[in-house]
């Protein structure tokens, strides 16, 4: 194979760390230790929220826990299906999750926005905190509390966490950690109105409105902050872009600011309310697609470089590679096929390349039997047939 090719794949490799595992127990970190100091800090002080009430409202309590795991692994499942070219460690995405569930929920955000709320009360009275508390409060205390998150990652896996993509990623895994707990406190809250004495209305209206206000929440705000934090400190994998970070970081404050004061902004009326809404998810998702356009070149540079060394083994071709860098250009690619039968191949090829891709990580760029094995699976879809392929690609 050409040596410049593989010269540019090991470095590749070596910069994005693709492939390497991640260790959670670091003594010496004293990171590490801030991490469980806050993380059973978040938990000890959940226990004291929720232990009380778990006599009377156990079941509500229960109902909640269980549409929460329900939540948990829907928006799992689409993550780690995001999650395209190499994915995170699992244990790595867990230590992300147990962040925003209980360092950022109960350890800081909780009595921060507490603080917060009771500060502007006494600064600009009852009613004025009443309508513009939440608005004010939570998206600064609570993005920053989950953004510290990222920072923390970035101590324990300097090597992982390392492009915007993982920023994104990371922080969604954070954000839907936070999001899990805090629609737990809510779903309590709804079953204890009116002193519990209807339960299970009070929580099928709260788990109601919290599975629609999940669809514009804290995994994206989160994926959006952590982003910015990768952007503004810059990274071996990602050089430093002050003004990408900076965008990133008050993009999600502010439509988190909007979707909390969407009453107030309104003025209460019905249609003003919709207005607000829509606007916001517009405003949301346009800078989500934006935050994955701008992440995408190095991404797809990192995918090119280490798939390049296959097309000169005669495995995979350069439309294929270049479908493999990106969702916009595997629905090009798969879309010019001739029929149904050859879209659906090309579709399966692509896959077969990223697994081809996450095989050559995790060996180093070596022709483990792993790699060799995904090199024959990409033969077998192209020609329909049991091929075997060697190291070097020739059938």
């Amino acid at each position: 194979m050409n040596t410049d090719a593989l010269s540019a794949r090991s470095r590749a490799l070596d910069t994005t760390a693709w492939g390497e595992k991640f260790r959670f127990v670091q003594p010496r970190n004293i990171v590490f230790w801030i991490y469980l100091w806050l993380c059973i800090s978040g938990v000890v002080k959940g226990w004291q929220m929720f232990s009380p009430l778990a006599g009377y409202y156990g079941r509500a309590m229960f109902i909640a826990a269980v549409v929460g795991v329900i939540s948990v692994a829907v928006w799992t499942w689409w993550f780690r299906h995001v999650d395209r070219y190499e994915r995170q460690p699992l244990t790595l995405v867990i230590v992300a999750f147990f962040w925003g569930a209980t360092a950022a929920t109960f350890a800081i955000a909780v009595s921060a926005n507490g603080t917060l709320g009771s500060l502007y009360a006494k600064i600009f009275g009852q009613v004025w905190a009443q309508d513009w508390h939440a608005g004010l409060s939570a998206p600064f205390v609570e993005e920053s509390a989950k953004g510290v998150g990222i920072v923390v990652l970035l101590a324990l896996a300097p090597r992982l966490v390392r492009t915007a993509v993982d920023g994104l990623l990371l922080g969604a895994f954070i954000g839907l950690g936070f999001q899990t707990s805090e629609d737990l406190l809510y779903s309590v809250a709804g079953a204890t109105k009116g002193f519990g004495a209807h339960q299970t209305d009070g929580l099928a209206h709260s788990i109601g409105l919290r599975v629609f206000s999940d669809i514009l929440s804290h995994p994206l705000f989160t994926a959006l902050f952590c982003a910015g934090v990768i952007y503004l400190i810059g990274t071996p994998a990602q050089p430093r872009r002050i003004i990408r970070g900076l965008a990133l970081i008050v993009a999600p404050v502010l439509i988190h600011g909007i979707w909390d004061s969407m009453i107030a902004l309104s003025g209460g009326d019905g249609i003003g309310v919709i207005v607000v809404i829509i606007g916001d998810f517009v405003f949301a998702f346009t800078a989500l697609s934006i935050a994955f356009v701008w992440a995408h070149p190095r991404e797809a540079q990192f995918v090119r470089d280490v798939l390049a060394p296959e097309v000169e083994a005669g495995v995979l071709t350069d439309e294929e590679i270049t479908a493999a860098g990106g969702w916009r250009q595997r629905l090009q690619y798969v879309r010019a096929g001739t029929g149904h039968a050859d879209r659906r191949r090309r579709g399966h090829i692509v896959r077969a390349a990223l697994d081809l891709l996450a095989d050559l990580a995790a060996a180093k760029g070596q022709d483990t039997p792993d790699v060799i094995a995904a090199r024959e699976e990409i033969s077998r879809l192209r020609h329909g047939r049991p091929t075997t392929v060697t190291a070097q690609g020739h059938s």
